[in-house]
C-alpha cells in the first residue's frame, strides 16, 4: 500500500499561455522540487490552478510531471471536477501516466450535502485504478467534509487519507486523533503556516504551496517540528512568515497567492508568470514589492535560486 508522508507541494502549472502548457518549465520545476527534498508532488491542485485549465492542459501536465519525476517520488493528481465521469477519466489517465494516487475535493457548482458527497467519493474510489486522497477545501467548493463523513469514507479500501485545507485547527486535531492508530489513512495539512501545529497534532505531512519556491525550507520545517527543535522551527517559521508578507500579500494586505508565487518563480527562471483566468496578475504595486523583496527572502532562506534571480 502507498504510504505518504513529509512535504508534498501542490505544484504550479507552468504555462506559455492560459491554454498552453510549458513542458520544459514543468521539467525545471519538478527538478527543483525533488532537489529540494520533497516527498512527493501534487499536480492539478488549487495552487496548480487545476479547475481553471483546459482538459488538454490537465492531461499534458500529468504526463509531463510523471515523466519528469521518473519514479523518484510519488505523483498525486488532482481530479476535482463538477463531473464524476471526467474525474474518473482523469484518474485513469493518471494511472496510465505513472501517477501513484489521485486527490479530489467535493464536486462544486450544485448545492450538495454530506450524503451526496459521500456517494460521490465512493463512486470515484470504486472506479479509480489509483488510491484516493480526500481533499477538504470548503473555501473553494462550499462544503466541508464532516468528521463522520471522513470516518465513513476511510473504511473504503481505495481511500487512503485526507488533505485538510479548512484552516480549522480544531477540526484538524480531531481528524488526527481519530486516525492516530490507523497507519493506512494519512492526514495532511494544507495551510503551510500551520505545519508546526499540524505536526504537533500528529499530521503525516503538509501540502505547502510555498514549497514551489522554497522547497527546502518547508521540508526542513517539517523535520524540525518532528524533532521538537523549537529554535529551528522558529527560524524557519520566520522565513515562511516573510514569504507571506513579501510575496503572497499585496501592499494592501490582500492575499494573491498563486499569481504572486508564479511571478516570484518567473524571476528565478523556473517558469513564466502566466496564469489562467479568472486569476489576475499582481498589481503594479504588488509586482514592485515582490521584485524588491525577493532577493532578501532567498538569501535568508539559503536558497540556491539566488544565483538565478533576474531583475
Amino acid at each position: 500500500m502507498l504510504r505518504l508522508s513529509g512535504i508534498v507541494p501542490p505544484v504550479v502549472t507552468p504555462l506559455l499561455q492560459h491554454d498552453q502548457l510549458d513542458p520544459e518549465a514543468v521539467d525545471r520545476v519538478v527538478e527543483h522540487l525533488i532537489t529540494g527534498g520533497v516527498s512527493g508532488l501534487f499536480v492539478l491542485g488549487t495552487t496548480g490552478e487545476g479547475p481553471s485549465l483546459t482538459y488538454q492542459v490537465r492531461y499534458q501536465m500529468v504526463e509531463r510531471s510523471c515523466e519528469a519525476a521518473a519514479g523518484r517520488v510519488p505523483v498525486l493528481v488532482g481530479v476535482t471536477d463538477s463531473s464524476l465521469a471526467e474525474s474518473i477519466l482523469l484518474a485513469n489517465h493518471a494511472e496510465a501516466s505513472g501517477a501513484s494516487a489521485i486527490v479530489a475535493a467535493a464536486p462544486y457548482y450544485f448545492a450538495t450535502n454530506q450524503k451526496a458527497v459521500t456517494d460521490w467519493f465512493r463512486q470515484l474510489a470504486d472506479n479509480s485504478p489509483l488510491p484516493l486522497v480526500l481533499y477538504n477545501m470548503p473555501g473553494c467548493v462550499r462544503i466541508s467534509l464532516d468528521i463522520k463523513t471522513v470516518i465513513e469514507l476511510s473504511q473504503h479500501p481505495n481511500i487512503i487519507g485526507i488533505k485538510d485545507s479548512s484552516g480549522d485547527l480544531g477540526y484538524f486535531r480531531q481528524v488526527c486523533d481519530r486516525f492516530a492508530d490507523n497507519p493506512d489513512f494519512v492526514v495532511f495539512m494544507g495551510p503551510e503556516e500551520l505545519i508546526p501545529e499540524a505536526v504537533a497534532a500528529g499530521a503525516d505531512g503538509g501540502v505547502c504551496g510555498g514549497g514551489n519556491l522554497l522547497a527546502h525550507v518547508y521540508v526542513n520545517l517539517f523535520k524540525a517540528a518532528k524533532a521538537n527543535d523549537a529554535n529551528e522551527v522558529a527560524r524557519l517559521k520566520a522565513i515562511v512568515d516573510d514569504m507571506f508578507t513579501s510575496v503572497y500579500l499585496d501592499p494592501a494586505g490582500q492575499m494573491n497567492l498563486i499569481p504572486a508565487l508564479k511571478l516570484a518563480m518567473s524571476l528565478c527562471g523556473l517558469c513564466s508568470s502566466e496564469i489562467a483566468p479568472p486569476l489576475q496578475r499582481p498589481s503594479a504595486e504588488h509586482d514592485a514589492q515582490i521584485r524588491a523583496s525577493l532577493a532578501g527572502l532567498l538569501v535568508s532562506a539559503g536558497s540556491p535560486l539566488v544565483g538565478q534571480l533576474v531583475s
